[in-house]
């Protein structure tokens, strides 16, 4: 529908420099699906393999997990850090750290997906979610890639690991920001099912309803029954 003579068009958040004329992310052949080949579940105690071979233990993060988050954090380029924090981020500060330590299992859940290197087991990725004190049905969401994993659909994974967990726990929403220059991210989100919006200097924000996300997954994917059995161990501590 064509706007109305002398009505101002709403901003298309998806026009600007870095993407091709007319692109959205919703209107692209997909390369691949989150339920198809980019991994396969190994095992329900969380063990999943990407296409590429790499082997990846999922399971939520618990308060002890500092020093694993404060090892990803040091693997992040500069770049990854201001994408996930909206500004320069040289370091965790002893406060950002406890509150991304500060899961409940109730209205704070983090899951990490872990990968075992000649070093030792890195955090190659986690996701975050933090119900609203506005709307328990709502919860702010974020999902962050260390650069050497990145572009192996691990987001994605995670984003599907979110919405498993957040919808069993009553999560109807998910929002958050990302930033307009973060093609990759903006691609996993509206692959996921989100919808965006302007929300000034270079930011947009999205909501993710999760309901059409998680009835997929649970119908096509063996993906919820890996989340649920960890989900029920972590909350009788066998890890």
């Amino acid at each position: 529908m064509s706007p109305r003579f002398g009505a101002t068009p709403a901003p298309d958040p998806w026009n600007g420099p870095l993407l091709p004329p007319g692109w959205r992310p919703d209107r692209e052949e997909a390369r691949y699906d989150h339920d198809g080949p980019r991994w396969v579940v190994v095992d329900p105690a969380g063990h999943l393999r990407l296409d590429d071979g790499t082997d990846v233990a999922l399971r939520p993060f618990r308060p002890g997990d500092g020093a694993l988050l404060s090892a990803g954090f040091a693997r992040l380029s500069p770049q990854s850090r201001y994408r996930r924090f909206l500004s320069p981020m040289p370091q965790l500060t002893d406060s950002m750290l406890a509150f991304l330590t500060s899961v409940d299992g109730v209205n704070h859940h983090a899951w990490g997906a872990l990968v075992d290197e000649p070093g030792g087991t890195v955090g190659a990725g986690v996701v975050r979610w933090v119900r609203t004190r506005a709307d328990p049905a709502v919860a702010d969401m974020a999902v962050t890639v260390i650069d050497d994993y990145q572009g192996r659909g691990l987001g994605g994974l995670l984003l599907d690991v979110a919405v498993l967990d957040a919808f069993a726990f009553g999560v109807e929403r998910f929002e958050g920001l990302v930033l307009g220059e973060n093609i990759s991210s903006r691609r996993m989100l509206a692959r996921g099912g989100a919808t965006f919006r302007a929300d000034g200097g270079g930011v947009l924000a999205f909501t993710v309803p999760l309901r059409p996300r998680f009835d997929r997954l649970r119908g096509a994917s063996p993906l919820p029954a890996l989340v649920a059995n960890q989900s029920r161990r972590a909350r009788y501590g066998v890890f």
